[in-house]
């Protein structure tokens, strides 16, 4: 009986392993660098002057707001306050891709929740950003950062849930609707998309879900033959 119950535990595991979230980004904390993601921005990699990211539309990956550009604030990035982060000068053209990744899910019907961290790097005139979904602007999706000299630095979460139609996820993207060419600069970090991974079960854990309530459903039969004899 240990034995078969053990069965249909296993299997119920493993079934509950096969519909489980799997991160599907390839560098959303950005600590692999300027790699895994695509910008509409031009990158602008720190040269030790400060002023790398002084023209709108670009961006860094770095550790410190402040190295890329000297009116940015100081602080150290969501992940570990260590690490990398996207710090980004806001682009007065609209619709410009601050940040992409591609071919993601290919499966209609596959829920799915995409967050990420959002901060102010200058207080004056806060990031719009827009979520785009295979192209499109999801309506509702925005996200604004929060703007201010007390503000500058403390990170933000935001989070979207949906469910992939007929052609699955193939670009998920964000844009800034804030085209100020005065203060709109800000930075991203940790950014996560997650979906059920494997929902179909594979034929082996079919075998040993059957097996272990097969084998349950047996025993219960049996118990109850035994019953009936018993009380005759």
């Amino acid at each position: 009986m240990k034995t078969l119950f053990a069965t249909a535990a296993l299997a119920a595991s493993l079934m509950a392993g096969a519909a489980s979230a799997a991160e599907l980004l390839t560098n959303g904390d950005f600590e692999a660098g300027n790699t895994g993601f695509a910008s509409g921005y031009s990158y602008r990699p720190l040269d030790g002057t400060q002023v790398n990211l002084y023209p709108e539309g670009t961006y860094d990956v770095s550790a410190n707001p402040n190295a890329d550009h000297n009116l940015f604030s100081a602080f150290g990035d969501h992940t570990t306050g260590r690490g990398l982060m996207m710090v980004v000068n806001g682009a007065q053209q609209p619709g410009t891709v601050v940040w992409s990744e591609s071919n993601l899910i290919g499966a209609a019907n596959t829920q799915f929740t995409f967050d990420f961290w959002l901060a102010s790097v200058y207080p004056a005139s806060p990031a719009d950003l827009q979520l785009l979904i295979n192209g499109a602007a999801v309506q509702g999706a925005t996200f604004q950062a929060e703007g201010g000299q007390q503000i500058t630095g403390v990170w933000q979460h935001f989070s979207y849930t949906g469910v992939t139609d007929v052609g699955g996820l193939q670009n998920i993207a964000l844009t800034n609707l804030n085209t100020e060419p005065s203060g709109n600069d800000f930075a991203l970090d940790d950014m996560h998309l997650a979906g059920v991974a494997g929902g179909v079960p594979e034929p082996a854990t079919w075998a040993l879900m059957l097996m272990g309530f097969g084998g349950l459903g047996a025993m219960l039969r049996a118990n109850r033959r035994r019953l009936a004899v018993a009380t005759a």
